[in-house]
């Protein structure tokens, strides 16, 4: 038993937890098991046993140096481990991937920090200083006497990219529910283009979108972004047809779009309050096609040239596709990237500070092409969910399936760093949903027709350097969604990182229930009223979330008229809120446009340096995108608008130059 708990430790399984009330939880050997279990280990096989607690201990002072060494960017030095009867050797370190000399120093002049004693060998880790490196990833060699060992050095920056010290404010987004120009059914680069330059105007920093994950082409209505197909490649519903280059002098594009079936399309989708994305898929897909065999034909050898380039560049991503066409599926890809690169450039053009902040669900669905191509590297029966709360005693299975911490580290994490740079292209910020996951995630699995569940741990020092170099090679800040039980060295390490936490206005509270005041939002953080797992502030004031809840037979009459009772005192909270900002005017019967303008402009004071604005919010919309814990049972990611982004933002210009001038003062 002491072997399998020294298993459960090295391989991330964990030990104990506490409850959202307080208690503390010891999860059973059975549980643990089970667990190991899913990652392919035979419990019952002390051999496989006593050989992985070698593995993953032992041999990593067998070893000079190991695949990757985590290097810290201002005081640069590799750990190198080695048999202390070895001290009179020199080592020398040479770099294979930058013009830098070789460096030599004596093992019996560095200084130590730490040992091992393996069969009666003492084994020694010492320091070995280096020479200024550059931020990323830079290959060693490094030689004690005949051992000759590769390192990737992966040098690591103090903090994440930063844009500036100053208080930013900007919107957040559902990018498919934005009234789309073209009539077409669904949100698009387009329409994100014109978003941007209008919030340029009204001196907004920055646009946060929804993931904009691949989804499922042959499967349109399953639209969670946070389900996606592959987190590494876009969504090509969002390719604006008209800003495509292959649109221009495309008869045949001109005759479908003008058909009788686009006119039927369009008759079909008209006025429709939730997307329809089987009509969207099918009419958009057809014109794509007519797009590519424009680009085929009469595309120039320039264009052409930049096509192939895009492929070369994005060759190991392009190649998880599974799709009977290749080559269109890549067009597809670059017509997406090209457009996302261009709101971007247009955003900095017009003065937005951050432009575009991106958002990276926490996994992927167990039947998609980034699952099926990384196989090795998830558990075989083990899903991504969370531990038991309030609203769901038994615990929550997100169906995400979950990634081995073990496997994770193969080939110098080649897929976790491949991940986040896809996500952090054309992009000035990068949201990481779940942003806990990088250090422990909750597993839900099966153990004796029971759902059972454990938290299991994952190597948090490498995945955050990996988030810190990546921000500085792409120019990108970092955000870290931390709601719900966030353990307190993540939050620590995430601050000392300079990565932003993400503070959502409804749980924000003290020990008495109160709401926060608006000065207790830290700085290095990303306020907001609601997102998209919440009501809509609107819904939530007037209480039609509960009675939607209600409709959907989610609860009951007498739970609905418990949580009605509930929501007048959350109201009552609001207001006490509300008079620590002065606004005293405002009553439970106060129209809630009046008591949103309140709030906004009360927690515009905040200290954090990015404030967040819902566009569903200032729409004055009572419809949630999504309720959590319903699938088919309401049409969660599809509820679009009321009124067009210009529209929107020229109606709230008073608000938003309020709110400019608060941050900036």
């Amino acid at each position: 038993m002491e072997s399998l708990s020294q298993l459960f430790y090295l391989h991330g399984i964990g030990y104990e937890y506490t409850k959202y009330n307080g208690e503390h939880v010891v999860f059973s050997n059975a549980t643990r098991s089970k667990a190991l279990q899913c990652c392919g280990v035979d419990v019952t096989d002390q051999a496989q046993v006593d050989h992985l607690n070698v593995l993953l201990d032992a041999n990593k002072w067998l070893q000079l140096v190991p695949s990757c060494s985590l290097v810290n960017a201002e005081q640069p030095a590799v750990k190198v481990r080695v048999d202390s009867r070895m001290l009179a050797q020199d080592c020398t370190v040479s770099f294979s991937s930058v013009n830098l000399p070789t460096v030599t120093h004596s093992l019996a002049a560095l200084d130590c920090s730490g040992d091992y004693v393996f069969n009666g060998i003492t084994y020694l880790e010492l320091v070995f200083p280096l020479p200024s490196l550059p931020i990323g990833y830079v290959d060693a060699h490094v030689q004690v006497a005949d051992i000759i060992q590769h390192t990737q050095l992966w040098v690591t920056p103090r903090h994440c990219y930063q844009v500036s010290d100053k208080k930013q404010s900007g919107l957040s987004i559902q990018l498919y529910s934005l009234k789309n120009k073209a009539d077409l059914g669904v949100g698009d680069f387009a329409d994100l283009l014109a978003l941007v330059q209008q919030s340029a105007q009204q001196q907004l920093d920055y646009i946060l979108l929804n993931p904009l994950h691949l989804l499922f082409c042959e499967q349109p209505e399953r639209a969670s972004p946070y389900s996606p197909n592959s987190r590494a490649l876009l969504n090509p519903l969002y390719i604006a047809i008209d800003l495509c280059v292959d649109s221009s002098n495309n008869p045949a594009l001109e005759r479908y779009l003008h058909s009788h079936a686009a006119k039927e399309f369009k008759q079909r989708i008209q006025d429709l309050r939730y997307i329809d994305y089987s009509a969207v898929n099918q009419f958009k897909y057809a014109a794509f096609k007519l797009l590519y065999q424009h680009f085929q034909t009469y595309g120039s050898e320039q264009r052409k040239q930049h096509f192939a380039d895009f492929c070369k560049l994005h060759e190991a991503t392009l190649s998880t596709l599974k799709v009977t066409d290749t080559e269109f599926a890549n067009y597809l890809q670059w017509q997406a990237h090209v457009q996302l690169k261009q709101c971007q450039i247009s955003a900095r053009e017009h003065g937005m500070s951050i432009g575009l902040i991106n958002d990276l669900a926490v996994g992927c669905a167990g039947d998609g092409s980034e699952f099926l191509n990384q196989q090795s590297l998830f558990t075989d029966s083990a899903y991504v969910g969370a531990p038991p709360d309030p609203w769901a005693e038994q615990g929550q299975n997100w169906g995400l399936p979950a990634l081995n911490p073990i496997k994770l580290s193969d080939n110098n994490f080649s897929y976790y760093k491949a991940l986040i740079r896809a996500n952090m292209e054309n992009v000035g910020g990068l949201r990481i949903d779940h942003v806990m996951a990088i250090r422990r995630l909750w597993w839900c699995f099966e153990n004796q027709q029971q759902q059972d569940g454990c938290y299991v741990y994952y190597p948090f020092e490498h995945l955050l350097a990996v988030l810190a170099i990546e921000s500085h090679l792409n120019e990108c800040i970092v955000i870290g969604e931390d709601l719900g039980v966030v353990p307190p060295e993540v939050k620590t390490a995430l601050a000392d990182k300079a990565i932003f936490s993400n503070g959502l206005f409804y749980f924000e509270k003290d020990n008495q229930g109160e709401f926060l005041t608006a000065q207790s939002f830290p700085s290095q953080s990303l306020l907001m009223i609601a997102n998209h797992d919440v009501p809509p502030f609107f819904g939530w004031w007037q209480g039609l979330d509960l009675t939607l809840r209600l409709k959907y037979q989610l609860i009951d009459e007498q739970q609905l008229a418990q949580l009605q009772t509930e929501r007048d005192i959350e109201k009552q909270r609001l207001l006490r809120f509300l008079s620590s900002c002065e606004a005293h005017s405002l009553t439970q019967q106060s129209d809630a446009s009046d008591v949103y303008h309140a709030v906004t402009l009360g927690l515009a004071h905040a200290p954090a340096k990015l404030f967040t604005i819902q566009l569903d919010d200032l729409d004055e919309q009572t419809l949630p995108v999504n309720i959590p814990g319903t699938d088919q049972e309401y049409p969660n990611w599809r509820r679009v608008l009321t009124h067009s982004s210009e529209h929107i933002l020229t109606r709230h210009s008073a608000l938003l130059n309020a709110i400019h001038s608060i941050r900036t003062n």
